[in-house]
């Protein structure tokens, strides 16, 4: 073998050898003398990652394995939970355009329909809304609003242009047009009190009613006719029960769906004052800002335009100075004119832009609320 050979097999072997040393020295470096130590950095986030998990388990809500327990067995996509708790402090929580209650305190349940799903804000018939514990008043002018944008909009009614005010000595008195006979539209006025009963049944007995500017109360009784053979209301969540109006609140309002237990209600010129109660009045959690009008949605799972987002702790705040003044059917719009922030431990706080207008009273369509069907 000549001499240029011997330099080549020579050169040959002593890269194959560098090579070689250098990949056991990576090695080496990444796993350690032993061979199955992990690199520093991998230990570094190991450590990251396990800081972050009791992060997370001390931002749960106060005892919340009572009023929200786990019902399933956890995975990544499903913390288990029954549903999503709400806090809500200091904010008008509307359902649709003027639909909706000034809130102080109240804390609530969003109870998935279905078992295992989530709860879909831009589907608000796959929750139901239950209050835990608090209060809320609804104004004269929501009462107006449901009315006027839900309970009589509907083909062939036989009332329109409502409207309702509160008065200080507890009565409430409703303004409106009337069609018996179709194509003549009367005037009235009704007034009188109102009662709870069974705690969601909100039951108005008007002692006066003026049809035409005629009084017609006294009328109806000499002939022995009740208001609800006068006139008559075709929807779900309320009817006309002889001379009084009943609204179902679990039923009377746009969806969702409620579960009310109404442990007392009262009137006056601020409208229809609600305490709630239920077998829980849990501990609030700490909000992630603090901030004197907000909404801490806390536990559970919600799938928010196309995303879903497990053992959720999402803070909603105003983007601008004063009180949060909220819609469930137009927050899209609001967040999007409006920014998100993240903490280090997955917590998100959404920072709500003013409502443009009331929305209008229908709920988002499929194709506007995203994909339900991959929820998911």
């Amino acid at each position: 073998m000549n001499n240029k050979k011997k330099t080549g097999l020579a050169l040959v072997g002593l890269a194959l050898v560098v090579v070689g040393g250098g990949v056991a020295l990576s090695f080496w470096t990444a796993h350690g003398q032993n061979g199955d130590a992990p690199a520093s950095l991998v230990v570094k986030k190991k450590r990251q990652l396990e800081a972050l998990d009791k992060l997370d388990g001390g931002l749960l809500a106060p005892k919340e394995a009572a009023y929200n327990p786990q019902v399933r067995t956890p995975d990544l996509r499903d913390s288990g939970r029954e549903g999503v708790a709400l806090f809500i402090r200091h904010t008008f929580f509307r359902i649709a355009g003027d639909i909706g209650f000034d809130v102080g305190y109240l804390s609530a349940m969003l109870v998935p329909t279905s078992k295992g799903a989530p709860g879909i804000l831009d589907d608000p018939t796959s929750f139901v809304f239950k209050p835990l514990h608090g209060d809320a008043l609804m104004p004269a002018s929501a009462l107006t609003a449901l009315f006027n944008d839900y309970l009589i909009d509907y083909p062939g009614t036989q009332l329109r242009d409502i409207r309702i005010q509160a008065h200080d000595d507890g009565t409430l008195q409703v303004n409106g047009q009337t069609q018996k006979v179709p194509g003549l539209w009367l005037d009235f006025e009704m007034r009188g009190p109102v009662r709870l009963v069974d705690h969601h049944l909100f039951v108005y007995e008007p002692d006066k009613i003026d049809i035409a500017k005629l009084p017609a109360k006294g009328l109806l009784d000499l002939i022995r006719l009740r208001l609800s053979s006068f006139v008559q209301i075709e929807t779900e969540g309320a009817e006309l029960s002889g001379d009084a109006i009943v609204l179902d609140l679990n039923h009377s309002l746009p969806p969702p769906t409620q579960d009310v237990h109404v442990a007392s209600m009262s009137l006056d010129g601020a409208g229809l004052h609600l305490n709630f109660t239920s077998d829980y009045d849990p501990s609030w959690p700490e909000p992630i800002l603090d901030r004197d009008s907000y909404i801490t949605l806390a536990g559970g799972d919600l799938k928010t335009f196309r995303s879903l987002i497990t053992h959720v702790r999402m803070q909603l705040v105003p983007a601008e100075p004063g009180k949060l003044d909220t819609s469930l059917y137009a927050y899209r719009q609001q967040i999007t004119g409006g920014h998100f922030e993240a903490t280090r431990a997955g917590e998100l706080i959404a920072f709500l832009a003013p409502l443009a207008a009331p929305a209008a009273g229908t709920p988002p369509t499929p194709s506007d609320s995203g994909d339900r069907d991959d929820a998911r």
